[in-house]
């Protein structure tokens, strides 16, 4: 199932994706919910981030052939070693499918980061590896948007990743697959940059919601992201970056300098 949050007029809403329509619901995406009756072609409407999360986490660096880049460019050696949990932004870092990556003056190097994203479905405090599937609704893709010029080296990410629209998830949750049988391609301008296996993680989503949730109460609604495969590049404004993902779909985002 693809559960997106989507707008249409002034009213935001939730449906189902089925081909190139959406079946609107009612109630919750994290209960059991009804349909309306009213179904809506894709391209008719406005596909929101999929959710508006309490938390927006990441699992640190968590592919091998990433690790070298991550230690480099933030300073602090042993990035992957364990798992690292730090948090993206505020609610402004998160949005959706074809908005805008937003490029202040003074961000020297921007880089994307294609990422899974894990998004959690019930609240969960202190569960284990093996309870921690039962938490999870469903999976989306993510970019990690950030600066590596000088700001990964900040005492914290506030300002690398978690500008406004630095967090770019969706295009909606895709339920009901294996995590560690999905492929990744990242795109720039129509051209592929990256390829990767969601396989290759050091630590299994599992395992991360589980280390988290021993620290952190986690909320439905709650966006993981699960770490960047590969040697990320440099955006700049008027490119466009997509983040594909086997099983869940695509990802897109064009790039715009701020207006100061």
């Amino acid at each position: 199932m693809r559960i997106a949050r989507f707008q249409l007029g002034n009213r935001v809403r939730h449906g189902v994706v089925e081909g190139n329509g959406i079946r609107e619901i009612q109630g919750s995406i994290y209960q059991k919910f009804n349909y309306t009756g009213n179904t809506y072609p894709l391209s008719q409407v406005k596909l929101l981030a999929p959710t508006t999360p309490i938390h927006f986490m990441a699992g640190g660096a968590n592919y091998p052939d990433h690790l070298a880049q991550a230690n480099a460019t933030s300073g602090r050696p042993g990035a992957g070693l364990s798992i690292r949990p730090w948090s993206k932004g505020s609610l402004d870092c998160v949005c959706g499918h074809e908005d805008p990556i937003i490029i202040p003056p003074d961000a020297k190097e921007v880089h994307w980061e294609a990422e899974l994203v894990i998004v959690v479905g019930k609240e969960c405090h202190r569960v284990s590896p093996e309870d921690a599937p039962r938490y999870i609704l469903g999976y989306t893709c993510g970019n990690d948007v950030s600066e590596k010029a000088s700001w990964e080296k900040d005492f914290s990410n506030w300002r690398a990743k978690g500008m406004k629209n630095w967090g770019p998830v969706g295009p909606w949750i895709a339920t009901d697959v294996d995590p560690g049988k999905l492929k990744g391609v990242l795109r720039l301008n129509g051209r592929v940059e990256h390829e990767w296996s969601c396989g290759d993680m050091i630590h299994d989503c599992p395992s991360i919601v589980s280390y988290i949730s021993q620290y952190y109460t986690l909320h439905p609604g709650d966006l993981i992201l699960t770490g960047a495969s590969g040697v990320t590049t440099a955006m700049k404004p008027g490119d466009v970056v997509e983040v594909e993902i086997s099983e869940i779909g695509t990802l897109r985002n064009p790039v715009v300098a701020e207006k100061v």
